[in-house]
């Protein structure tokens, strides 16, 4: 039994994964955002929401969910209008135990970036996942400013076709603890809402 799942964005790499997810584990709540998008996996993505039972929460901005006492999530992007980007269109969420908060941008680039700094939107968060797997169109200084994290984790693949994650991106992290899944495996953020505490594959 899973409690939640988010699916950010149809993109292959993100939604691929979670088919076999819906297919093995019951769920209890999604969060996606439906698109105008035409592939099989995503054809088969919503066929599999209809017979899984959980209850479908679509992904934007002011949703906010409890998932047990003291966890919340709330949805910070999208809006009501989506953009032309795919990747900009990514749900970035904010999950947030006690006094720590994990920022969960999904693949959104400069673009957003600007504009949920530019908002105001509560930023600020203990842990970051570095947006777009540590892509140079991602991290500005800016946003890396108002996030302002303890600990940043990059999701990537390693030896991957596209040179993630960026030297510039890495080079603004620098000062930051900083937790690659192509160079650790897995990465396990722990938290008793006051402390984080973080296991490695390796």
């Amino acid at each position: 039994m899973l409690d939640l799942i988010v699916l950010t964005h149809p993109d292959s790499d993100h939604i691929t994964g979670l088919v076999p997810v819906l297919e093995r584990y019951q769920v209890d709540m999604i969060i996606f955002r439906e698109m105008d998008v035409t592939s099989e996996v995503y054809d088969y993505w919503l066929q599999l929401l209809g017979t899984e039972g959980a209850t479908v929460y679509q992904g934007e901005a002011g949703l906010r969910l409890m998932l047990d006492e003291g966890l919340e999530m709330i949805v910070l992007h999208p809006g009501t209008r989506l953009l032309e980007d795919a990747n900009n269109n990514s749900i970035v969420t904010l999950l947030t135990y006690g006094q720590v908060s994990v920022l969960l941008p999904g693949d959104i680039e400069a673009e957003v970036e600007h504009r949920l700094v530019a908002e105001g939107v509560p930023l600020e968060s203990t842990v970051l996942k570095a947006a777009h797997h540590g892509s140079c169109s991602s991290t500005t200084q800016e946003f890396l400013d108002a996030v302002n994290p303890e600990v940043v984790v990059i999701s990537v693949g390693a030896d991957n076709r596209f040179g993630h994650p960026c030297a510039e991106v890495l080079e603004r992290l620098e000062r930051l603890p900083v937790y690659r899944t192509d160079e650790q495996g897995v990465v396990e953020i722990i938290s008793d809402g006051a402390q984080v505490w973080v296991e490695t594959g390796r």
